[in-house]
């Protein structure tokens, strides 16, 4: 089971302190939606994949109106192995549902 990191807010001085850029999966809630995530991803970098969703070039426009509307918030789960990221990023998606997975 993958161990969940504490909540951080998505911002780019709060990713580049907290992230690791090592590999793993993540999820970014609204700040008053904590339990529910908008979106879970995985990356074989969490740092650079969580400063490219925060870029004006992010081309999914779910996630873009999440992060124009509220204060957000990431956590992750630090996971080595690809098949692994992509079972726990699975086991997330059908437990959460989230709406910018579609």
């Amino acid at each position: 089971m993958a161990e969940w990191s504490l909540g951080h807010a998505y911002t780019e001085e709060e990713v580049k302190r907290c992230a690791p850029v090592s590999g793993g999966v993540y999820r970014l809630y609204e700040s008053r939606e904590i339990n529910t995530p908008f979106y879970v991803g995985k990356s074989d970098n969490l740092e650079r994949r969580l400063l490219e969703h925060l870029s004006p070039s992010e081309p999914d426009e779910c996630i873009r109106r999440h992060l124009r509307r509220d204060t957000c918030c990431f956590d992750y789960a630090k996971v080595d192995l690809e098949f692994e990221r992509d079972r726990v990023e699975e086991e997330q998606i059908a437990r959460f549902n989230p709406e910018c997975n579609g």
